[in-house]
């Protein structure tokens, strides 16, 4: 039995642990209140090798990785400063390390209401707040390691954990799919170009729709047909010539457009568009009377 007091002990085995600095996964965050218009401010952080999230409580959380992906948005984000909108920055391939599925994937959105997202948010805030102005370097650097975690915890629940090689192969067939649903109207859309868009090899592309019927060219025929289907079988559409929607979907070859509706619906699409006008037709006739 020791005759030492017990604050003594507690002290013994508090002090070195003090000394100790845990180092913030090497991510280096940091975190600036918005003060520019959105789409310059992170495009300046993006040429930096860093990775920024845009966190408020005003709209949707967003990750954007690196110049590539943020430059391949249709639209950029439309969101100007205000008070509540901070953007954390980290070191890319860092971040990379740790979270290697990321590669390749489209910007993550997450919500900022509640569970890590909101947690996340918070911590921004106070940092940018500078509430660890003072604080002894270990103490420093054990807070910025409880925000890197944070950061990685609001990540992965936002791929649903999805951090297996089958997780990231449905994130990134789900991601890559909506852009080609976005762009079923584009003339030249190509698998190399959704590759190049998507950040991923053309072969990479491949393997994604692998034990689909004429893998990526394939889907995309299959979907556009689909699409003129549901036009021609539309009384909206029925004034717009069927060469005409054709070309809005994506065919600019009318015998090549008839040939592949043919052999995928069985009948021509002049013949689909009369059968649902006669059935139209006689569903009208039969509610008069």
């Amino acid at each position: 039995m020791t005759d030492r007091p017990l604050g003594a002990l507690n002290a013994q085995r508090i002090i070195p642990l003090a000394t100790l600095a845990a180092s913030p996964r090497g991510m280096n965050p940091v975190v600036v209140r918005l003060s520019t218009a959105l789409s310059p401010a992170i495009a300046d952080i993006l040429e930096q090798d860093r990775t920024v999230l845009v966190l408020s409580r005003q709209s949707t959380g967003r990750l954007y990785l690196d110049q590539r992906q943020f430059q391949a948005l249709t639209l950029p984000p439309a969101v100007e400063p205000t008070a509540d909108v901070f953007l954390l920055s980290v070191t890319r391939n860092i971040l990379l390390r740790h979270l290697p599925m990321l590669s390749g994937l489209p910007p993550l959105a997450f919500n900022m209401d509640r569970g890590p997202g909101a947690f996340l948010l918070s911590a921004a805030s106070m940092l940018e707040a500078g509430v660890l102005e003072g604080t002894i370097p270990q103490t420093r650097q054990r807070l910025l390691q409880h925000v890197t975690d944070l950061l990685i915890t609001t990540i992965l629940d936002c791929l649903d954990l999805e951090v297996s090689v089958a997780g990231r192969r449905r994130h990134r067939q789900k991601h890559i799919r909506h852009y080609i649903e976005t762009r079923l109207h584009e003339h030249d859309l190509t698998p190399q170009s959704i590759a190049e868009a998507s950040g991923i090899s053309t072969r990479a592309l491949y393997q994604l729709f692998d034990g689909e019927e004429g893998a990526v060219a394939g889907w995309i025929l299959n979907r556009r047909l689909e699409r003129i289907h549901a036009d021609l079988t539309n009384p909206a559409h029925d004034a717009l010539p069927i060469a005409q929607i054709a070309l809005n979907h994506g065919f600019r070859n009318a015998a090549h457009f008839s040939r592949r509706f043919r052999q995928k619906f069985g009948a021509s699409p002049r013949e689909v568009r009369q059968r649902f006008s006669r059935g139209a037709v006689r569903l009208g006739g039969s509610g008069r009377g």
